[in-house]
């Protein structure tokens, strides 16, 4: 379910050779909650290891990544947008730890064993109902989940990572292509701008694009304007406005890829919004 802000997944049954969580961003933050074995987790260039009782804050726009030591483990996650939902308390609890974290990326906790069975519920409530459950009883659950890593949780310490896969060149290039990137995200038709602009191959970037962020150049592009066309319908503007607005000249490729990342039609965000603003709102 990625709906209103929230996309929710319960993992299961890795194995020692699995790639499927390689390092990537997103724009929206995340919370992993470990129910069953060991494993690493890399945000920004440090690593930390989790296990039972652990749980990993990412705030977004932060490279992250899973590191496999041992297998088979279980972790549940969910990835919010807190602005979707305008909660003064919630906006505060995350602003708290956002400022007592080590690490500017995220952390890693250790929960109090007294409560960590209440978080683990909270999360499992999250990631495994009914995706017609109401979105407001979602964010009370991630409210209680804050709240206990604000409270009864301590931040644990990590090490530099050896999992990064970029040298300083490598970093440079990638900055200078995303700042681009984020600058002219409407007008980029094809990859041509990487060669005009940095004088590299696509083939080159794109390595470096999926060593470090997991995804491609061009799924780059498409997930940053699917992310804006999200966030600008949320504010009002039509469907159709929004994908124009994002660089989609054709409305069918938007809502089909719309409804892949985002697992439902911009008319369900649309409905959720006025519903939020409708006469009985708060």
């Amino acid at each position: 379910m990625e709906l209103c802000g929230l996309y929710t997944a319960h993992k299961t049954g890795y194995s020692a050779d699995d790639t499927a969580y390689p390092l990537h961003s997103h724009c929206s933050h995340e919370i992993l909650i470990m129910c069953g074995g060991v494993c690493g987790i890399v945000i920004g260039g440090t690593e930390y290891e989790l296990g039972e009782n652990d749980a990993a804050l990412i705030f977004a726009d932060n490279v992250h990544g899973l590191v496999i030591k041992e297998a088979p483990f279980e972790f549940l996650t969910a990835q919010f947008i807190p602005r979707v939902r305008g909660d003064a308390e919630f906006d505060e609890m995350l602003f708290s730890l956002c400022g007592k974290c080590r690490n500017a990326g995220g952390a890693v906790y250790r929960i109090d064993g007294a409560v960590y069975p209440a978080v683990v519920s909270c999360m499992r409530r999250i990631c495994d109902e009914r995706a017609d459950t109401d979105i407001s009883m979602y964010f009370t659950y991630l409210k209680s989940v804050l709240y206990e890593l604000c409270r009864n949780a301590s931040e644990k310490k990590g090490v530099p990572s050896g999992h990064t896969g970029i040298k300083s060149g490598g970093a440079r290039l990638l900055n200078a292509v995303t700042d681009y990137i984020g600058e002219n995200l409407s007008m980029i038709s094809d990859l041509s701008f990487i060669g005009a602009v940095f004088h590299y191959s696509n083939s080159h970037v794109n390595r470096l694009f999926r060593s470090t962020l997991g995804v491609s150049v061009w799924q780059y592009i498409t997930a940053k304007r699917l992310d804006l066309a999200h966030n600008l319908i949320a504010d009002g503007q039509s469907a159709k406005s929004a994908a124009l607005r994002c660089g989609f000249s054709d409305y069918s490729v938007f809502y089909r890829s719309y409804v892949k990342y985002f697992g439902a039609p911009p008319s369900a965000l649309k409905a959720e919004t006025a519903r939020r603003n409708g006469p009985g709102a708060e």
